[in-house]
């Protein structure tokens, strides 16, 4: 008969024991991911460790209506069945080894469906919901090759049933304090913003748009000035939030892009050059102010390849060659390193959310709660 549990086989108990570990490791930092997202401590509390490009990341998954049932992340549940598979050592019956290649299967009928909605629904892939999944996979085949039954027996599948609403309860219990911390952040939050000083916007609007809700800048409910740098490490990581804001608050925000490089060959306000081709990679992306978003996230994208050629040979795919080496370009992007003057600019990135100005990066869970409360306003 065939057995996993109590096999002679030692590659099966390594295989077991090395799932199901690593099946809690995942599903534990998914769970911490969810909560630092839903529910930051402060600032950067989120691990930016799933979080590798555009289609590559955790949040959207997070952000999505299926990674919490009644506000509790499903990846709780995950790690419960690296722990009952870890358990069978503990409960070495027939009865359980059979209920566990069942609880195995469903799970991994949930982990296809979650792929498919993830790459239909979401347009995006979860790195670590992923591995999840492989390693659910792999647990189905220990079962499938070694177990005998499928068939679930009263006793355990009663007592995994009751695990499950044991810790349903108190993850909802746990979820509900988090959610009364939250607000009182959040309420902290809105009134350090709302005690910064009011400078306005911009007296000339950019032609560089990032998102565009209505073609009066200040006519939309959030309001994004963002004085930039393209070789600066800090302005990539707020762009990456400002382009999930985008997608957030479609229809509601109005985001424009200011060149600020930091770099003598276009700043004036510079004493030393800290960033070689920010001045170019603005001349490049000044060229194409109706692709501008696209260009701007490949510039980012490709932040550490930037260089002469990379440059030159993107303005050439573009076709904008001439414009990039053009004299009247250069002086283009020094006249809007000027628009920063008056908000005394010293470092990127700096943002004006609705003339406030905030220096440094926003991490995303903080930006959604100032950008809730101006939509909240809004309605008012």
């Amino acid at each position: 008969m065939h057995t996993v549990y109590r096999s002679p086989k030692t590659l099966v108990h390594a295989l077991v024991v090395t799932l199901g570990i690593a099946i809690i490791t995942t599903t534990a930092y998914l769970t911490n991911h969810y909560f630092a997202i839903k529910f930051p401590d402060g600032l950067g509390s989120a691990s930016a460790l799933c979080d590798i490009s555009g289609f590559l990341n955790c949040d959207a998954a997070t952000h999505s209506p299926i990674s919490n049932v009644a506000g509790i992340p499903i990846s709780i549940f995950g790690t419960l069945i690296g722990i009952l598979l870890l358990s069978g050592y503990l409960f070495t019956s027939p009865g359980f080894e059979s209920t566990m290649k069942f609880v195995l299967t469903v799970n991994l009928i949930g982990c296809i469906v979650l792929f498919i909605y993830s790459i239909i629904a979401l347009g995006s892939l979860c790195p670590m919901c992923t591995l999840y999944y492989l390693l659910s996979f792999g647990a189905f085949f220990v079962f499938y090759r070694y177990a005998h039954s499928i068939r679930p027996t009263a006793l355990p599948i009663v007592c995994i049933i009751a695990l499950f609403a044991a810790t349903s309860a108190g993850a909802y219990m746990y979820t509900s304090s988090k959610m009364e911390k939250n607000e009182a952040l959040a309420t902290s939050l809105i009134q350090q913003f709302d005690s910064l000083a009011d400078l306005g916007a911009p007296e000339k609007p950019s032609e560089f748009r990032l998102a565009t809700a209505t073609e009066d800048f200040q006519s939309a409910p959030i309001q994004v000035t963002k004085f930039s740098d393209f070789q600066c490490p800090a302005c990539k990581a707020m762009s990456e939030q400002l382009h999930k804001a985008m997608r957030q608050y479609k229809g509601q925000i109005n985001i424009q892009y200011i060149f600020y490089p930091l770099d003598p060959a276009c700043n004036s306000s510079m004493d030393r050059n800290l960033h070689p081709f920010a001045c170019k990679a603005a001349y490049l992306a000044s060229c194409l102010p109706e692709k501008f978003p696209e260009v701007e996230k490949e510039i980012f994208d490709n932040q550490d390849s930037i260089s002469d050629s990379w440059l030159e040979a993107y303005a050439k795919k573009e076709g904008v060659l001439d414009c990039y080496k053009s004299d009247a370009t250069k002086e283009k992007v020094k006249e809007y390193v000027e628009r920063a003057t008056p908000f005394n600019v010293r470092s990127t990135p700096t943002v004006l959310l609705i003339g406030l100005k905030i220096e440094g990066v926003l991490p995303f869970n903080q930006l959604q709660v100032l950008m809730d409360e101006l939509i909240s306003r809004s309605t008012k």
